[in-house]
């Protein structure tokens, strides 16, 4: 199967036209992933929405910083509360294809924001070159 590139931004103003979300977007350019299949990934993305949006009343800030080597995924919301729920697993697993990695920030009572982290298309070629 042909691996094929996927544009996080374009994916995630998608998402966000889909779903009718009330969020703000503050994405860099150019943040490519290489892919398999997108289907997981869409899932992932879908379960940090809803993980968020259920901390919060308040719009979700979802941003996308291109790195030279990783590209980050943000999903914010400001929230009082100060207690929450575990990461599921599941999401883990799923982003293994993606060589991709997830996890939960907060200050309780203030905000929580969930990161999702890819290497960028092209950076595992140069990594594996190099080794």
């Amino acid at each position: 199967m042909e691996k094929e590139i996927i544009d996080l931004r374009e994916l995630m103003k998608m998402i966000k036209e889909k779903k009718g979300m009330d969020a703000t977007l503050a994405m860099e350019f150019d943040c490519k992933i290489e892919v398999d299949s997108i289907e997981p990934l869409i899932k992932v993305i879908n379960y940090a929405i809803n993980y968020i949006n259920q901390l919060s009343e308040q719009q979700m800030q979802i941003s996308l910083y291109a790195g030279n080597k990783v590209h980050t995924l943000v999903f914010t919301t400001f929230t009082d509360q100060s207690e929450f729920p575990p990461l599921s697993e599941n999401a883990s697993q799923a982003l293994e294809p993606y060589q991709a990695s997830i996890s939960f920030d907060s200050e309780a009572g203030k905000f929580a924001q969930i990161k999702l982290a890819f290497p960028r298309a092209g950076a595992q070629a140069d990594t594996e070159e190099n080794a």
